[in-house]
């Protein structure tokens, strides 16, 4: 959903920039040990838009499959930097995740190939 929002605004040409972690879902909140099933857990969180339940978390090989399915050229490429998230300068305690770093430019119409079956 959000690939196809970033496909629809750019220009043929124009360019996907990205730095961070692939957080492009919604993301519902953790299992307890004390839910008994998906079905308890569903039960209790019932309120939240569906979307929350049916997110799935997706690798830089799936995404970038799905970039160049859209029709995005990849230019650029680097997986694995660290970048602190919520990171507090006076705490031993902080989160950190490994980031992907992508440029990607949408096809104009004379590099895109058009297959038909």
């Amino acid at each position: 959903e959000y690939v196809d929002i970033v496909y629809t605004m750019l220009k043929p040409g124009g360019v996907f920039i990205n730095f961070g972690p692939l957080l492009y879902h919604w993301s519902g909140p953790a299992m307890r040990p004390d839910d008994a099933s998906q079905d308890a857990y569903r039960a209790r969180f019932g309120y939240l838009d569906r979307r929350y339940m049916e997110s799935i978390d997706i690798s830089w090989a799936d995404f970038r499959e799905v970039l160049l399915n859209m029709g995005f050229d990849i230019l650029e490429e680097r997986v694995g930097i660290r970048a602190l998230y919520t990171a507090d300068q006076k705490s031993m305690m902080n989160m950190a995740y490994r980031c992907v770093n992508f440029v990607a430019k949408k096809k104009t119409k004379t590099n895109m190939i058009i297959t038909t079956t």
